[in-house]
């Protein structure tokens, strides 16, 4: 009877999973979420306050502390508390499998308490905020903002497959978690592109009755595109192409527009030249289409492209005229590490289309983990050892140069973050990775991105909660001070 029991439970938890991979909206895969902790038993867990991954009596302390200080309006009581801990990782709530036992979510008691922290914040934002001074406020929201930290998307490069991104985020923005902070590497610089010279409701339009689908497959200029055909590749054809997508905007143009950071990596097309990471910050007025056009030029079937940037006339002309550029993804295909120096960035969401290159962290470090990860290590090192040598003791041409380094740095590179977002079509996709889609397979991609992203966003709605909190409050801010300024200057 125990078996036959059990059985049942498997096949019916066999036929959730299966409902909820074919689900059409975030809604209806939610519902079958729930239906699939019931079965579980992970509602009685999320329910459940104790568990040896975080120190729930803490937590439970300071939500009832932070719930009474605003209840009772001591409102420098709740200042100095916020003040004692906002950070995503109090009490070991950050702890990745507090977010993967669950399919809806974490403790609940965790979420309660990130609830109460946002609420709060919001609470103290308010410019006509009588309770506490607006500088005092100001300088605490900037100091938060600072030690907590923010998160950051960044999409992988990939071909024709980089289209998957569209749809992720898609599924971001229709649930409000898009951080502000986007980084994209070859086709994921594309992809960044479109969504980072639109509102949320631009970039919304676009799937309306398929039009992007249509839009990304409808190649009006007959290009062919494959390993061995740079020579024939019309770029003035592929830069109309491009134009129908992307506006002709600058990164400091895109960012006033949106208020999203958007990060386009290109890597050297010489030797003894830096990779770059482009953005509203470190190159304002450079175009978008330029450093597109750059961050997609994969060696074998674009030429090295040149940068753009519009003078103080607002004339596009040549930026860093005697430098070529190429792939982004060769040399930072996730710019984790750029994006933290530049933004404060602590917590990285990855939307990575190659198949083999990302793999979820094993939650149990066991002795086959240990045995893998030790042979990568191992087998990256006589990798770097034997291009060394060959650099060292042989004569290297500069394209020879140019092609090792890139390999080198590829090798290198880290292809997973906090939280993984991956396709499911397996290595299987890499035959579409040069492949002109039909509108029905671009639709499918697309499609595929939005499933893909579902599982993760009860972990994105609470480990960015507070960081997006403080985001809007400071970009409200930020905003009021230049309505001032330009107020000012009318006056004067």
């Amino acid at each position: 009877m125990k078996t036959r029991t059990r059985s049942s439970k498997t096949s019916k938890l066999r036929q959730i999973e299966q409902d909820m991979a074919r689900a059409v909206s975030y809604d209806d895969w939610f519902e079958l979420a729930e239906n699939h902790d019931r079965e579980t038993g992970a509602d009685l867990w999320r329910r459940k306050d104790e568990s040896r991954q975080y120190d729930s009596v803490s937590i439970g302390k300071r939500l009832r502390r932070l719930r009474g200080l605003r209840r009772k309006g001591d409102d420098h009581g709740l200042l100095f508390a916020l003040n004692e801990g906002i950070h995503g990782n109090m009490a070991g709530m950050g702890q990745a499998r507090l977010y993967q036992r669950a399919r809806c979510g974490t403790k609940a008691l965790i979420e309660d308490y990130i609830k109460e922290i946002s609420d709060a914040l919001e609470y103290l934002a308010p410019r006509n905020f009588a309770g506490i001074p607006w500088a005092e406020r100001v300088e605490f929201f900037q100091r938060a903002s600072h030690c907590y930290g923010r998160s950051a998307l960044m999409l992988s490069g990939g071909g024709t497959l980089g289209y998957f991104h569209f749809g992720v985020l898609k599924a971001l923005i229709e649930q409000q978690l898009c951080p502000a902070v986007v980084s994209g590497a070859s086709a994921g610089a594309f992809v960044a592109a479109v969504f980072g010279t639109r509102s949320d409701q631009e970039y919304l339009q676009l799937f309306d009755n398929t039009y992007l689908a249509r839009a990304l497959t409808g190649n009006r200029e007959n290009l062919e595109i494959g390993f061995g055909k740079r020579g024939n590749v019309d770029m003035a054809a592929v830069k109309r192409e491009m134009a129908r997508m992307i506006p002709d905007m600058t990164f400091q143009e895109a960012y006033q527009k949106t208020g999203r950071s958007i990060n386009i990596t290109i890597s050297p097309a010489e030797p003894r030249q830096n990779s770059r990471l482009l953005n509203h910050i470190a190159s304002p007025n450079v175009t978008i289409r330029s450093a597109v056009l750059a961050s997609s030029a994969l060696p074998g079937i674009f030429p090295p492209a040149q940068l753009e940037a519009r003078n103080a006339a607002g004339v596009v002309k040549p930026y860093l005229s005697s430098r070529r550029w190429i792939d982004g993804s060769f040399s930072q295909d996730l710019p984790a590490k750029r994006l933290a120096r530049m933004y404060g960035v602590n917590h990285f969401i990855v939307s990575q289309v190659m198949p083999g290159l990302g793999r979820e962290p094993s939650l149990r470090p066991g002795l086959r983990k240990i045995a893998s990860d030790a042979s990568v290590a191992a087998t990256k090192e006589v990798v770097r050892g034997s291009l060394g040598l060959i650099q060292r003791y042989m004569t290297v041409g500069p394209k020879l140069g140019v092609a090792m380094n890139a390999f080198n740095a590829l090798i290198d590179q880290r292809y997973t973050a906090d939280i993984n977002i991956f396709p499911g079509y397996g290595v299987a996709g890499l035959r579409s990775l040069l492949k002109m889609l039909s509108v029905e397979e671009m639709v499918e991609l697309i499609a595929a991105g939005e499933r893909a992203t579902w599982p993760k966003v009860p972990a994105i709605r609470a480990t960015t909660s507070i960081g997006r909190t403080l985001d809007g409050i400071l970009q409200a801010f930020e905003q009021e001070e230049i309505h001032w300024l330009k107020t000012v200057r009318k006056a004067g």
